[in-house]
């Protein structure tokens, strides 16, 4: 008898969960399409919100035309009433035709409603209610928006040297809102630099490619909601970083003293080459007299010369090593003969 009892109390409870979840959902699904305003047919191509009215009752409704290659947010606002959105195909009010709706957006009890769709369908309406599927005659705003399917990225530079920042910025959306996360990652759909930022500043070290999603909120992920909301496709941009040079640690000469026309090699060792750096040779002075370029040159000096070698490339010139080369006098053949007799 008591186990009896025992399943048939959770059969009656599991109905009244059922039954819970089943009148949440149908509330937050309303049909009750009383009349359309403000007439017409609304279109938008902006990112930033615009309002299709600011005088919306419960139970009007307004019809748009969308374009793919987009995801669009409806919003209310500003309403002394709980409202609920519902989107449908324009020539339907009711289920099972319903495309997307919202009852809350969080915080749960906030009078805001919050939508999110990406057609597919592209001539809609959009039913405003009051919970649960009510009419009411106090106006409210209705706005809307879309959000380019394809972000893009927009970079202060996509060459740096290292040690110096790059600024990205998502530039085919108006600004960052509550309503849409922009997301940058160092992988694909990744939230590793920021989960949310209209744009970022950046030092890497190396090359690195970074990546943008939106996530365009749609309600909360309740049954008040037909979705959370809906990812973007994902679009990169490579920040090439170039390297820095480090000065030669020393500079020689093979060999240092000589006769005037013979050969010497010049070397260096030390330091490192930065991306597109070469070893320039001077003589005189540092960043002189150019003499050649790379390691082991040969030169013939014909007096005593200093040598100064440095490190030129793309982000910087670094500062010299140098070497001297001693030169030898040669003798020269006397001009004449002098002979003394001696008494």
């Amino acid at each position: 008898m008591k186990d009896k009892i025992t399943k048939t109390n959770y059969i009656f409870f599991s109905v009244l969960i059922i039954a819970f979840f089943f009148t949440q959902k149908s509330f937050s699904q309303c049909s009750n399409c009383g009349s359309n305003y403000p007439p017409g047919t609304f279109t938008t191509t902006s990112s930033s919100w615009t309002n299709i009215t600011t005088c919306q009752y419960g139970s009007e409704y307004s019809y748009g035309n969308l374009e793919t290659g987009y995801i669009y947010q409806w919003s209310t606002e500003g309403t002394s009433w709980d409202t609920q959105l519902t989107l449908y195909p324009s020539t339907t009010c009711g289920s099972p035709a319903v495309l997307a709706y919202n009852d809350d957006y969080t915080p749960p009890g906030n009078y805001l409603s919050l939508i999110a769709y990406q057609p597919g369908t592209t001539s809609i309406r959009v039913l405003v209610s009051q919970y649960n599927c009510i009419s009411n005659i106090t106006c409210g705003t209705t706005k809307w928006r879309r959000i380019p399917t394809n972000p893009t990225i927009s970079a202060s530079s996509t060459t740096i040297c290292n040690g110096q920042s790059v600024t990205l910025t998502a530039s085919n959306i108006s600004g960052d809102d509550n309503y849409i996360d922009i997301r940058w990652g160092t992988t694909n759909g990744g939230t590793e630099i920021s989960a949310d930022a209209y744009s970022v500043i950046l030092s890497p070290t190396t090359t690195t490619t970074y990546y943008l999603q939106y996530f365009v909120k749609g309600g909360t992920s309740t049954n008040y909601s037909s979705v959370a909301g809906i990812y973007s496709n994902s679009t990169s941009i490579t920040i090439t970083v170039n390297q820095l040079s480090s000065p030669p640690e020393s500079a020689t000469a093979s060999p240092s003293t000589i006769c005037p026309g013979a050969n010497v090699t010049l070397s260096y060792s030390g330091g490192s080459l930065g991306s597109g750096a070469v070893a320039r040779w001077y003589s005189g002075s540092c960043g002189g007299t150019l003499v050649g370029t790379g390691n082991n040159i040969t030169v013939s000096p014909t007096t005593t010369t200093t040598y100064y070698v440095r490190f030129e490339g793309t982000c910087n010139t670094t500062s010299c090593a140098s070497v001297t080369v001693n030169v030898n006098t040669l003798s020269t053949t006397p001009s004449s003969i002098n002979a003394v007799v001696n008494p």
